[in-house]
């Protein structure tokens, strides 16, 4: 069967669909930028992959079809030197730009349901290839992600957004194709309407036909809520129900070096806690207490949670701390980074490597614990560790952990569940750092069921890269980023340079290294006769086995 988007059996709906494309080779393998910069005529990725693809477009092989051309064409025109123009010319071009930007994404989520039916289609044909390994997964999800340049969980969103425009909500999809309301107005609609049956959902697009396009999409979602109540009133009692279940907590990376918490509690039980931490708050500014009410409501949180005052008392920690000898010596400006959250500044890092504890509290040397990591001084790259085994664990695991950071696949920031060879374990791949890549368990399963090949080649500049290719002809590489993004490293990608001419060469840094690690190796030597000390002491009392 015919792999092209315009393969035969497909339907069509007109439009861009059943356009006949086919994609060529990709471009060359990544190089003469920093570990971690987009090299030139690439893309950064939100992610700690960079993922270098073709210019704007698809590169074409055959014949072109002429929409094709034309997009590209105005593409162009577009990029281009902005012409002389009066206010109101602007403000106009500005409105039609608009609508033209909601068109196009409307087209896309035409050929995007296109190129899932037809991949479906694929997938049927070539079920015995796969055998027992064959999963029935969405088929398009990496394809889009690459196409698209989002994350993979973004392209399943897509892949939703399109099957349930086209099979429930068809006012709001020919509002979305025409251009009167945007990708994210559409998004809404199906979110409010996506608990409820076809008929009903079908009733609520009918509804919300008049005002689609002539109200903001804030007011679109609310209104699409209304009718989506009024259609199932007893469904948004059961719903309420089973949203009782999903209750969670969950934390996210915050910036200056500080973590956001988040609770989804029932009603009734989340404006409990709220009250609680607002009344004892108000009661110790009236006490004298000089904190503000929201410090205040975030420390009792913790003290209620865990036990330990975080005004008074530190915090024992175990954690993994990856910084340079310069950003550990107090004389460095280098960043440090902790492994699933992200860089910190050096002078907080060193508080960690000290205290165990980002307060002033006083912490146990014996209950902080700091897992150091060791870079090469060149590249701020982690050196190699146990090659040969068959599976990725112990030291092995954490080290591609560490390296790779999120989701090594394009364009994904997830974390990473799962060590995968690049090349397969039953095609001859090795277990070595070099073959390893972390992926989240998404990526990973749709890896394997959109039969997508990857390959670990060498960039221009001599790092270390993985070639990924698609089913359907596009490629993108990968690398992770440095570990450390320092100052140096920082100004070098804004000036396109991989060494400013501010920054000393390898000789000078090997010069201090000497005796930066022998600064190291005397606090290390002083933080274990500490701990020596302190086992020896408990032993003699016998109040503490951990020793």
């Amino acid at each position: 069967m015919d792999r092209t988007a315009g393969g035969a059996g497909r339907r069509r709906r007109g439009g861009v669909c059943g356009m006949s494309i086919a994609s060529g080779g990709g471009p060359a393998p990544p190089g003469g930028s920093p570990r971690g910069g987009a090299p030139p005529g690439g893309a950064t990725t939100g992610g700690a992959a960079v993922a270098v693809l073709p210019e704007p477009g698809l590169r074409l092989a055959g014949s072109t079809p002429e929409l094709l051309v034309q997009v590209r064409n105005l593409t162009e025109r577009l990029a281009g030197e902005g012409q002389a123009m009066s206010q109101e010319e602007r403000v106009s071009l500005i409105s039609e730009l608009e609508t033209l930007k909601n068109v196009c994404a409307g087209a896309q989520a035409a050929v995007t349901l296109d190129l899932h039916e037809q991949a479906a289609l694929d997938r049927q044909a070539s079920a015995g290839e796969m055998g027992h390994r064959r999963r029935e997964r969405e088929g398009v999800t990496l394809e889009l992600t690459m196409a698209r340049r989002v994350s993979p969980q973004r392209s399943r969103s897509l892949i939703e957004l399109t099957k349930a425009l086209h099979d429930r909500l068809p006012h709001t999809l020919a509002a979305f194709r025409s251009g009167r309301v945007s990708e994210w107005a559409a998004t809404l609609v199906v979110k409010e309407t996506k608990e409820l049956t076809d008929e009903q959902a079908r009733r609520v697009d009918e509804g919300l036909e008049p005002t689609l396009g002539s109200c903001s999409e804030g007011r679109l979602q609310k209104r699409a809520a209304a009718l989506a109540y009024e259609a199932d009133k007893r469904g948004f009692l059961a719903r309420h129900a089973r949203a009782v279940k999903d209750r969670f907590v969950s934390v996210r990376p915050a910036p200056e070096g500080m973590v956001r918490l988040c609770a989804l509690l029932p009603l009734g039980e989340g404006v409990a806690v709220h009250k609680a931490l607002t009344e004892h708050a108000a009661a110790a500014r009236a006490s004298g207490d000089e904190r503000t009410k929201q410090q205040l409501c975030a420390d009792r949180l913790v003290h209620l949670v865990t036990g330990v005052d975080p005004v008074e008392q530190g915090f024992p920690v175990e954690i993994g701390l990856v910084m340079s000898d310069r950003a550990l010596l107090a004389d460095g400006g280098d960043s440090a980074r902790v492994p699933g959250y992200g860089p910190l500044p050096a002078a907080l890092a060193r508080m960690i490597a000290a205290l165990g504890s980002t307060r002033e509290g006083e912490v146990s040397a014996a209950r902080a614990w700091v897992r150091r990591l060791v870079l090469d001084p060149v590249d701020s790259t982690l050196a190699d560790l146990d090659p040969g085994r068959r599976l990725f664990s112990g030291p092995l695991r954490r080290f591609v952990l560490t390296r790779d950071q999120v989701c090594a696949m394009p364009y994904c920031t997830a974390p990473i569940q799962d060590v995968d060879h690049v090349e397969r374990a039953r095609d001859g791949g090795v277990t070595t750092t070099g073959n390893g890549q972390g992926l989240c368990r998404a990526c990973n399963l749709d890896k394997e069921a959109e039969e997508l090949s990857t390959e670990e080649v060498t960039a221009a500049d001599g790092s270390r890269a993985v070639r990924v290719r698609t089913r359907y002809g596009q490629t993108a590489y990968s690398q992770p980023p440095p570990l450390l993004d320092t100052t140096d490293d920082l100004g070098a990608r804004a000036h396109g340079a991989r060494q400013p001419w501010w920054r000393a060469g390898p000789g000078a840094l090997a010069e201090v290294a000497e005796e930066a690690w022998a600064e190291v190796d005397d606090l290390l030597a002083e933080q274990m006769a500490g701990e020596d000390e302190l086992c020896q002491d408990t032993d003699r009392g016998g109040e503490d086995e951990a020793c």
